[in-house]
């Protein structure tokens, strides 16, 4: 399994690429975990010692009530962090009012970190206007979804909005679920991972990440992307800029003798971005995925034999 290699892992390249990848989703498909199953998952994660690679627990606005009865199982050193998923415009004032509660509620013990919200066909310019105005102070990502002209009407609406309000949207985009059908193709996913950094867009994802590496899975009949795959080629459109035949070729890679990281680099066949480079993408671009397990993505990653020299031990 994956772990800090020591104190100075904040250098690291591994480290810059795993800090708080992982959002948990474990009320999603296909783990689909009742609330309290998910929260006592979500409680041993912030204490174990893979916690530094965790990001929010991923929770629809419509359940925040339901997080009252946990409120003694965290505190100020041990928050319950939050991405909670908004539903619509129709009911966002009474959401807004769950939102306002939960943080009355958990006081310094939760804080909400994220917000998700389903970009809808309509374009609905006013929804994402007093989104924008009354959640201000958290990091917004719209789920798009669509043809690729569907998705680059989405893309430059998000980028107009950008321009003329306050708080800047990113774009949250799905890489599968339990059909195969859910999975988009290579060639769909550097089309908004390219025309989002095109148009100065952070980026989340969600679904489908389960594995570092492109495999085909049999559960689900059909190829699933992997996170270093999508994250290395997000990082590479970020850093260097490639195009978006450059951007299907990484994430369309099964080898893994084409991906290493050193102490201080990844590299992806004869592109090599360095740590520093790593943390700005992650801060600025690549931001997490939504992922329904925790467990299995880490300790595959740690198995790989993409590591060399201090990376990890």
């Amino acid at each position: 399994m994956l772990t800090k290699v020591n104190v100075m892992w904040k250098e690291d390249a591994v480290s810059h690429f795993m800090t708080e990848l992982i959002d948990y989703a474990g009320l999603f498909p296909p783990a689909a975990l009742s609330l309290t199953e998910a929260i006592k998952n979500y409680h041993s994660y912030i204490h174990g010692p893979n916690c530094w690679m965790l990001g929010p627990f991923v929770l629809p606005a419509s359940r925040l009530k339901e997080l009252e009865p946990f409120r003694d199982d965290f505190n100020d050193q041990y928050p319950l962090r939050l991405s909670v998923i908004l539903s619509n415009s129709e009911k966002f004032e009474s959401e807004l009012m769950a939102l306002q509660l939960f943080l009355e509620t958990y006081k310094n013990a939760g804080f909400i970190e994220t917000i998700e919200v389903p970009l809808s066909s309509q374009l609905d310019y006013v929804f994402l206007e007093k989104v924008t105005k009354q959640l201000a102070d958290y990091r917004i990502f719209c789920e798009i979804t669509g043809t690729n002209d569907q998705l680059l009407a989405k893309l430059d609406f998000i980028q107009k909005h950008n321009k003329t309000s306050p708080g800047s949207l990113g774009i949250k985009f799905r890489m599968g679920g339990i059909t195969s059908n859910l999975f988009p193709t290579a060639k769909q996913v550097a089309f908004v991972i390219y025309e989002s950094k095109q148009r100065g867009l952070a980026l989340k994802f969600t679904a489908g990440l389960h594995h570092p590496l492109r495999q085909y899975r049999e559960e689900v009949e059909t190829f699933m992307h992997g996170f270093v795959n999508v994250f290395t080629a997000s990082i590479m459109a970020y850093c260097r800029s490639v195009n978006k035949a450059i951007i299907q070729a990484i994430l369309l890679d099964e080898d893994m003798t084409n991906f290493s990281f050193t102490r201080d680099t990844l590299s992806w066949c004869n592109l090599t971005v360095n740590s520093s480079e790593i943390n700005h993408a992650r801060n600025f671009f690549a931001a997490s995925y939504g992922s329904c397990s925790f467990d299995e993505p880490r300790q595959e990653l740690g198995e790989l034999t993409i590591f060399h020299g201090e990376a990890v031990r």
